[in-house]
């Protein structure tokens, strides 16, 4: 059984085209067998890069953390509960019409 392919149209550069009829010829296979390889590894390499990428903006978000921490130590309230709180005096005071 074969896999379900999609047929794509794509305009190439005639420099790009040749190319690839080259490394086809070479290898006794067709351009569009060449390009369908290219075009899995590209996406391989551009997932891989963009996960590294990803983890690269992470650590840099975790360095930040630490010096914010280091400079200015823990927040030693409960942010979350606090804001609540806030908003809550503010709803009251919209019912109340203040």
């Amino acid at each position: 059984m074969t896999a379900q392919t999609q047929q794509s149209q794509i305009l190439l550069p005639p420099e790009q085209y040749e190319t690839l009829a080259q490394i086809a010829t070479k290898q006794g296979r067709t351009i569009s067998e060449v390009v369908q390889e290219m075009v899995r590894l590209g996406l391989e390499s551009f997932e891989e890069q963009h996960k590294i990428r990803q983890m690269e903006i992470l650590e840099r978000l975790n360095q930040r953390r630490l010096e914010d921490y280091r400079m200015h130590g823990m927040y030693p309230g409960d942010i979350v509960a606090e804001v609540r709180a806030e908003r809550e005096k503010q709803i009251d005071r919209v019912m109340r019409g203040e």
